[in-house]
C-alpha cells in the first residue's frame, strides 16, 4: 500500500513548470480574434454593419478567392474622425455604449468594439475613412502590428480591406471550406444584411463580376430580389399584432418548401438572428403540411421591447435570448398558423370532438363505406413475387404515404418515398456504370433562376452535374436555361437541381466516405422521388412495386430506412386475441 501511494505521488504533475502568466498581447489578440472572426463571411458580416451603423446608403462588397484572398467593403457613411483612426483597431474602443446600462437597450448591430481589432490581429488590414471635406486618413496593420497611419484623399465614407485572412494563424485558415462554399456563405451574409434595410443598396463584386446588385427602394422589392421574383410569388404576406409582440413578414406555400434551412430569414428588431425557439414555432406552424425533410422558407419581423430581450450572449451577435420563450413560441407558431389557415392552406378543425367520416378511401381504386357496402372491384391488385420480393395482392394507398399489401404470410406496409429513392437510385447506378447517365432533351429549356450563391458551385460541380443527365448554360446574371435533365427527374428538374445545389453547399467539405458523384446520385434520387402526401394511381402503385421488385437490394432506401415492413398473420391474430 505505502508502495502504491508513493507511485501516485511521483505521478502528480512539477506545479513549478506552469505557473500562472499574462498571455503576450500579439497572442491575447489571435485568441479573441477567434470569438469574432472564424470565416470570410463573420468578418464581411461585421463590416457591413458598422456600415449601416455609420448611417450609410451604398454598401460595396468586393471577394476574391472567396474572401481568403480579398475582401474589400465600401460605404458612403458618415467616415470616422482623423483622431478616432488608430482607436478603432483597440479592443473594445466602441462609439456605441458607454454605461454597462447601455448594454440593456442596444439599438445599434455593433456595440463590442472587438470587430476591427480581431480582424487586425488576423490579416493584413487596411481602412480608409473620410468625414465629408475630402481629406481622408489611411490606417494599415498586419497581424495585430502597430498602425501606419497617413493622409489620403478620398470620397466621404469608410472603405474597409482585408487581404489574405488568417495569413498567421494555419491551423484556422485549413479548417476553411472551398472558396465556393465560402463566398456562398458570404451572399447569406449580405442577403440578410440587405433584407433588414432595404433603403440601402447593396453591390457584390465577386471574382471581378457583378453577382448582386440590389437597389434602395421598398421591402417588397428587397424580398423579391432576394428570394427571386417566382418564388416571391408563392409567399403568402402577413401581420399580427399581440401585447409585447409585433411580427410581419412573409411565410412560402408549402411547395416552395426546401431540402435544406437556408432561406430562413430572421430578425429581432431589424437584426439578423438565430433563434431555435422562433425558428421551430415557425416549422411547427407547418405540421402536416410538410413531409420529414423538407423546410419552409419565411422571411420573419419581429418586434420586441429591448427590456425584454438579450442580444449580447454571442461574441458575434448571431443570437438572441428571451425573457419568456413560452410566449414568444406561441406567438410566433399561433400567427404563422393564422396566415396558413388566411390562404385556406389548412383545413380548420372546427370542433373538439374528432368526427369520423362517413367514407374511407384508400388509393384511388377502393372506397370503404362506414356500413360495410360499396366495395369497388379494382383493388385487391395480385402481384407475382418478382426477384427476392414475395408474391403480394396490393390492397390500395393510405395517408398518400404508404401502401399495403397482402402476403402469404401476413401484411406488408411499403413506404412510397424510400421505394422509389431506392429504384431511381439503381437506375441511376447503372447508368453511370454504362459510362453516362440517361437525359431528356428539352423542347422548350427550362429557365432557372439562382441565388448569387449557387453560381459558383455550380461552375464547381458542372461536370458530375453533367454526368448524371444535366445540361444547361448561363443565361444573364442569375438565369439558367435546363437544356437536357436526367429523366429520372420528372417532378420538377428545376427544384431537383436547386435541392441538390443546397446539399452540396450544406455537406461540401464533411467527412463522408461517400465520393461527390455518389453525393450527387443520392441527392438526384432522393429529390426526384415522389413524396409522402403523393395520392397515387393503381397504375403507379403497381409500377412502383414491379419496379421495387426488381432492384438488387429492395428493402432498404440509401439512407438505411426500411422500404417495407411485414406483419406477421400470427402477430395480428396475438392482436386480437386468437392465439
Amino acid at each position: 500500500m505505502k508502495r502504491k501511494r508513493a507511485n501516485r505521488q511521483a505521478s502528480k504533475p512539477d506545479h513549478d513548470l506552469a505557473r500562472i502568466r499574462i498571455l503576450d498581447k500579439a497572442v491575447a489578440e489571435r485568441i479573441a480574434a477567434g470569438e469574432v472572426v472564424d470565416r470570410p463571411a463573420s468578418v464581411v458580416k461585421e463590416l457591413i454593419e458598422n456600415s449601416l451603423d455609420a448611417g450609410a446608403t451604398r454598401i460595396s462588397i468586393e471577394i476574391e478567392g472567396g474572401g481568403i484572398a480579398l475582401i474589400r467593403v465600401g460605404d458612403d457613411g458618415t467616415g470616422m474622425h482623423p483622431e478616432d483612426l488608430s482607436l478603432a483597431v483597440e479592443r473594445f474602443a466602441t462609439s456605441k455604449v458607454n454605461t454597462a446600462e447601455d448594454l440593456l437597450a442596444i439599438r445599434t448591430l455593433g456595440f463590442r468594439g472587438e470587430a476591427l481589432p480581431s480582424i487586425a490581429a488576423v490579416s493584413h488590414l487596411e481602412i480608409v475613412s473620410t468625414v465629408g471635406d475630402g481629406s481622408g486618413r489611411r490606417l494599415r496593420m498586419s497581424g495585430g502590428e502597430a498602425p501606419a497611419l497617413d493622409s489620403v484623399g478620398a470620397p466621404a465614407g469608410t472603405t474597409v480591406t482585408v487581404r489574405q485572412l488568417f495569413f498567421n494563424t494555419p491551423a484556422r485558415r485549413k479548417f476553411l471550406k472551398s472558396p465556393s462554399r465560402e463566398f456562398a456563405l458570404i451572399t447569406e451574409v449580405v442577403n440578410r444584411a440587405a433584407l433588414a434595410n432595404p433603403a440601402v443598396a447593396f453591390r457584390v463584386v465577386h471574382e471581378g463580376n457583378d453577382v448582386l446588385r440590389y437597389p434602395a427602394g421598398s421591402l417588397e422589392d428587397r424580398v423579391a430580389a432576394v428570394l427571386g421574383g417566382e418564388t416571391f410569388a408563392g409567399m403568402i404576406a402577413f401581420r399580427h399584432e399581440s401585447a409585447g409582440a409585433n411580427l410581419t413578414g412573409w411565410v412560402g406555400r408549402p411547395e416552395l418548401a426546401r431540402a435544406g434551412r437556408r432561406q430562413q430569414y430572421l430578425y429581432v428588431n431589424s437584426r439578423p438572428v438565430a433563434n431555435r425557439i422562433m425558428a421551430s414555432a415557425v416549422e411547427h406552424a407547418y405540421q402536416q403540411l410538410l413531409p420529414q425533410g423538407r423546410f419552409p422558407l419565411f422571411v420573419l419581423f419581429a418586434g420586441f421591447p429591448l427590456d425584454r430581450l438579450d442580444v449580447n450572449i454571442h461574441p458575434r451577435k448571431l443570437e438572441v435570448r428571451f425573457d419568456d420563450d413560452h410566449r414568444v413560441f406561441g406567438v410566433v407558431a399561433r400567427a404563422i398558423r393564422s396566415a396558413l389557415l388566411d390562404a385556406r392552406l389548412v383545413r380548420r378543425v372546427e370542433q373538439a370532438a374528432v368526427q369520423y367520416p362517413t367514407e374511407i378511401s384508400i388509393g384511388q381504386g377502393l372506397s370503404l363505406q362506414a356500413d360495410g357496402v360499396g366495395v369497388r372491384e379494382a383493388f385487391p391488385v395480385p402481384i407475382d413475387g418478382t426477384g427476392p420480393l414475395p408474391a403480394m395482392r396490393l390492397l390500395g394507398q393510405v395517408y398518400g404515404t404508404y401502401l399495403l399489401a397482402q402476403s402469404a404470410d401476413g401484411l406488408l406496409v411499403i413506404d412510397q418515398h424510400a421505394a422509389h429513392e431506392r429504384v431511381l437510385y439503381e437506375r441511376l447506378l447503372q447508368q453511370r456504370v454504362a459510362g453516362a447517365a440517361t437525359g431528356q432533351v428539352l423542347v422548350t429549356p427550362i429557365p432557372v433562376e439562382l441565388d448569387a450563391w449557387q453560381l459558383p458551385l455550380l461552375r464547381t460541380y458542372g461536370e458530375a452535374l453533367e454526368q448524371l443527365g444535366f445540361a444547361f448554360e448561363e443565361f444573364g446574371e442569375r438565369t439558367l436555361l435546363l437544356r437536357v435533365v436526367p429523366q429520372i427527374a420528372g417532378r420538377s428538374p428545376a427544384a431537383v437541381l436547386k435541392d441538390l445545389l443546397t446539399e452540396l453547399a450544406e455537406t461540401e467539405h464533411t467527412k463522408t466516405t461517400e465520393s461527390l458523384l455518389e453525393r450527387l446520385t443520392i441527392g438526384t434520387a432522393c429529390h426526384s422521388a415522389i413524396r409522402a402526401g403523393d395520392v397515387l394511381t393503381m397504375e403507379q402503385m403497381v409500377a412502383l412495386v414491379q419496379d421495387l421488385a426488381k432492384t438488387d437490394d429492395p428493402y432498404t432506401c440509401f439512407h438505411g430506412r426500411p422500404t417495407l415492413v411485414s406483419v406477421p398473420l400470427t402477430q395480428l391474430d396475438r392482436w386480437f386475441l386468437r392465439r
